[in-house]
């Protein structure tokens, strides 16, 4: 049992390596702007913004940028122009910000590697949550544009096109609506993972570099 318990232990601390080496990978990605803010760069063209201050989120795309603080929202077209709700000044959108917030406390490791993995993933918890909100968000957005005439020329059932004859105004509305409640759900898991765990894999690799260089033997004099 006890070889049991430890082939177990070892395989999991192996795999939770092999998912910060990954992170790892981008970890010089995650740009600090000040002591509270960080940018993930997730692809071209395509990154997330987070600062734990004020809770806001920002996640930037060809297509536009997807604001949110405290349970608001806010949409910008490519040039800037708000397409949902009021741009949101917030220290994650504010790129004139360099010391908004005070410094975070260090992260106290524990000295090993499993320890201190650990303490950098729970460290990186508040941007990852961000990170799954606002994509979240923009996935359900999405969704929404998407399902709505879907459902409409399904009547709602998102898979048999009616014909022509069969569609009526009240018939239209509730496929719209039904439709976009579909995909908006669907679209807004798959934007929840698609952001929150890189960007919680890259910032937990980043802490924990930050861990380890604390703990970092120091050179020998000679």
């Amino acid at each position: 049992m006890k070889h049991t318990t430890h082939a177990v232990a070892v395989t999991a601390l192996a795999a939770v390596a092999l998912a910060v080496a990954d992170g790892a990978a981008h970890a010089d990605q995650v740009q600090p702007t000040d002591p509270d803010k960080l940018t993930v760069q997730l692809a071209p063209g395509v990154s997330f913004t987070g600062a734990a201050s004020d809770g806001s989120s920002v996640l930037t795309t060809p297509a536009g940028t997807v604001t949110t603080r405290d349970g608001q929202v806010a949409v910008q077209d490519a040039t800037g122009i708000p397409m949902l709700g009021a741009p949101l000044e917030t220290v994650a959108s504010n790129t004139d910000i360099t010391a908004a917030a005070a410094a975070p406390e260090p992260v106290a490791g524990t000295g090993d590697v499993l320890g201190n993995l650990t303490a950098a993933w729970h460290s990186a918890g508040a941007y990852t949550g961000l990170a799954a909100g606002v994509g979240g968000t923009a996935g359900a957005l999405i969704g929404t544009v998407v399902g709505c005439p879907i459902g409409v020329i399904t009547l709602g059932s998102m898979a048999t096109v009616m014909s022509a004859a069969a569609l009526t105004v009240p018939g239209m509305i509730g496929g719209c609506l039904a439709g976009a409640a579909t995909t908006a759900a669907f679209g807004g898991m798959v934007g929840s993972v698609a952001v929150g765990l890189p960007v919680g894999l890259a910032v937990t690799a980043r802490k924990f570099n930050e861990i380890q260089s604390g703990h970092a033997p120091a050179a020998p004099q000679h």
